[in-house]
């Protein structure tokens, strides 16, 4: 476990340090076809204390529950959520992993709670993003988290859902009247691990 410990740690730090480059690389192999990108100013920005908490996160549920499948799962969404936080952006491959991840982890036999849970997790933001494009004409939820909501949903069991969710944008609205712009995946990551720690802890 030790060695665990501290391979996550060197990831997390490494990552934290180059994801910036990473980023900057990715943005210009589509920066003279992009236009949106040309225009954009927003540079990623780096966050290591922040890292190593999220990537530690998989070693502590793993401990807990002795279930790779999630310890892979949350490790991959830690890398989506420090992305998303750190660019605003969040890579193709990396969702399409969680999604396979949480299919695999999933049983056939539950295929009604399966639905059930993900379609309650997505709900509560669906329905807050339709009052602000309706009411307000704005765009409140990134068009490119409802890709991420269906792997997290798969992974919650229905009870917890549409609560989790009006948990993440509860929190999104309360920090975003100190800091703007606040990326509702990477609190999705934070409630979603609280969850998981929770469960295995017997608190749930």
């Amino acid at each position: 476990m030790f060695y665990y410990v501290v391979i996550m740690l060197i990831f997390a730090i490494v990552f934290s340090f180059i994801f910036p480059a990473l980023y900057l690389k990715e943005k210009d192999k589509f920066i003279n076809s992009c236009v949106e990108l040309q225009q954009e100013t927003y540079k990623p920005k780096r966050f290591t204390a922040f890292s190593i908490l999220m990537f530690l996160m998989p070693l502590l549920v793993f401990y807990l529950s002795g279930n790779i499948t999630l310890s892979i799962f949350i490790f991959v969404f830690a890398i989506v959520a420090y992305t998303d936080v750190s660019a605003r952006w969040i890579p193709d491959c990396v969702i399409y992993a969680l999604l396979v991840i949480s299919m695999v982890s999933v049983r056939l036999a539950d295929f009604e709670a399966i639905i059930l849970s993900v379609t309650l997790y997505i709900i509560p933001a669906l329905l807050l993003s339709i009052y602000g494009y309706i009411v307000k004409n704005e765009s409140w939820i990134a068009s490119g988290d409802y890709y991420v909501f269906p792997s997290i949903g798969l992974m919650i069991l229905p009870q917890y859902a549409a609560g989790i969710m009006f948990v993440n944008l509860f929190l999104v609205m309360l920090i975003s009247r100190w800091i703007p712009k606040v990326p509702l995946v990477t609190i999705a990551f934070i409630t979603f691990t609280g969850y998981q720690i929770c469960i295995f802890s017997g608190v749930l």
